[in-house]
C-alpha cells in the first residue's frame, strides 16, 4: 500500500476484516458494543489466553477491551513486561480464534526477538540495498492460520515514518524473510526508469511515464527485483535488481468483456507454433534480446509459453486481435533477479 498513516490503515483493516463475516449471506445490520471482559464465558478467555501465551510465551498480559463485532469478538490488551500491546479475534460461529497480533515498537527488538533471527534481519536488510538503509518503526507478531493468504505464522517489520517498507518472516516456512520497500521515483537510478519506460513502449508501441517504483527481495523463491509501475498502477515493469535485465512487462490491453467471452475468444488458438513465434519474435528481441530459434510452444487459451531445454522460458499472453500485450521472462535457474 501507498503509505498515509500506513499503521493506523493497517490496524483499521484487521478490525474490519473482523468485523465482516467470511460468508455472510447479507450485509450485517448488527452494531458494534463495547462489552467487559467478564462477559466473555471461561471456555472463550481460556482459548484467547491460549493463542496469546503462544506468541508471548512468558510474558504476562492482561485483556482490556472487547468490542462485540455480530459473528467475532475483538479483544485487545497489553503485554506487562514488555512494552507492546495485541489483538485477538474470536470467531463465535466456528468457536476458535482467527487470528492474534502482537504489537511491539522497534525499540523492543532486543528484548523479543531471539538472537540468531535478530541477525537474520539484520543480515537481510543490509544486503536488501546497500545505498539506502531500510529503518523500521514497528514489529509485529501474527498468528492467522485461517486466512487465505500467506504467511500465517510470521513477524512483520513496518518501516518508519512515510516509508512503506515491510519485511515479513515466515515462521512457517523456516523463517525466510521477504521485503518490500518503495521509492520515490527521483531516487531510482534513471537508466533504470528509462529502461522500464522503453520496454513498455516496445510492448505497447506508446510512451507511458513511470509513477511509482518499489523494490522486492523473497528468499523462499530467490527473487529479487524493481517493480515499475504508471499512475494508474495498470502497466508494469519488472527489471531484475542483480542483472538490470528486464523480466516482465505488462499493459493494459485486454479486450474481452466478461470470462465467457474470454472462454470463447481462446478456445481455439490464434496461433500455431510457428505463427505464434513469428508474431513475438520482434517484441521478444527488443525486450529480452532473445532469439525464439529452436524454441517449442505450448498454448493454454491466450497463453503461449516458449520453452528450450536449458535456456530461459517465455510466457506471452495474447487479447482477441492477437496483441502480445504482456511478456514474461523466466532465466533458466528460474530466479527473477
Amino acid at each position: 500500500m501507498r503509505k498515509k498513516g500506513w499503521l493506523v490503515a493497517v490496524t483499521a483493516v484487521i478490525l474490519l476484516m473482523a468485523a465482516v463475516p467470511v460468508q455472510a449471506e447479507s450485509p450485517s445490520t448488527e452494531e458494534t458494543t463495547v462489552k467487559t471482559v467478564s462477559s466473555l464465558t471461561p471456555t472463550v478467555t481460556s482459548r484467547l489466553e491460549e493463542a496469546v501465551r503462544k506468541l508471548a510465551g512468558s510474558e504476562a498480559f492482561t485483556f482490556d477491551t472487547v468490542m462485540d463485532m455480530g459473528k467475532t469478538w475483538i479483544v485487545e490488551g497489553e503485554l506487562k513486561d514488555v512494552t507492546a500491546v495485541f489483538q485477538t479475534e474470536y470467531n463465535k460461529v466456528n468457536s476458535r480464534v482467527e487470528s492474534t497480533t502482537l504489537r511491539y515498537k522497534i525499540e523492543s527488538v532486543d528484548q523479543v526477538l531471539p538472537s540468531e533471527l535478530k541477525k537474520k534481519v539484520l543480515k537481510a536488510i543490509e544486503s536488501f540495498d546497500k545505498d539506502k538503509k531500510l529503518e523500521f518503526e514497528a514489529f509485529w507478531r501474527v498468528h492467522s492460520p485461517y486466512q487465505n493468504n500467506e504467511p500465517k505464522d510470521y513477524w512483520v517489520f513496518w518501516g518508519a515514518g512515510d516509508s512503506s517498507s515491510s519485511l515479513y518472516v515466515d515462521i512457517a516456512d523456516e523463517n525466510r524473510i521477504s521485503i518490500h520497500a518503495e521509492y520515490p521515483i527521483g531516487d531510482v537510478s534513471s537508466r533504470l526508469v528509462t529502461r522500464a519506460e522503453n520496454a513498455l513502449r516496445n510492448t505497447w508501441g506508446k510512451s507511458v511515464a513511470i509513477a511509482h517504483a518499489s523494490r522486492h527481495k523473497d528468499e523462499a523463491d530467490g527473487s529479487f527485483y524493481w517493480l515499475f509501475e504508471d499512475a494508474n498502477e495498470t502497466s508494469s515493469v519488472k527489471i531484475g535488481a542483480v542483472t538490470g535485465r528486464v523480466l516482465k512487462v505488462s499493459t493494459p490491453q485486454t479486450d474481452w468483456k466478461s470470462d465467457r467471452d474470454f472462454a470463447a475468444s481462446f478456445s481455439v488458438p490464434k496461433y500455431a507454433p510457428e505463427q505464434a513465434k513469428k508474431a513475438v519474435a520482434a517484441k521478444a528481441k527488443r525486450l529480452f534480446n532473445m532469439s525464439l530459434s529452436g524454441y517449442s510452444v505450448k498454448t493454454e487459451q491466450n497463453t503461449y509459453t516458449f520453452t528450450r531445454k536449458g535456456q530461459a522460458t517465455l510466457t506471452a499472453k495474447i487479447n482477441k486481435k492477437g496483441v502480445f500485450y504482456e511478456l514474461s521472462l523466466v532465466p533458466s535457474n528460474g530466479k527473477l533477479q
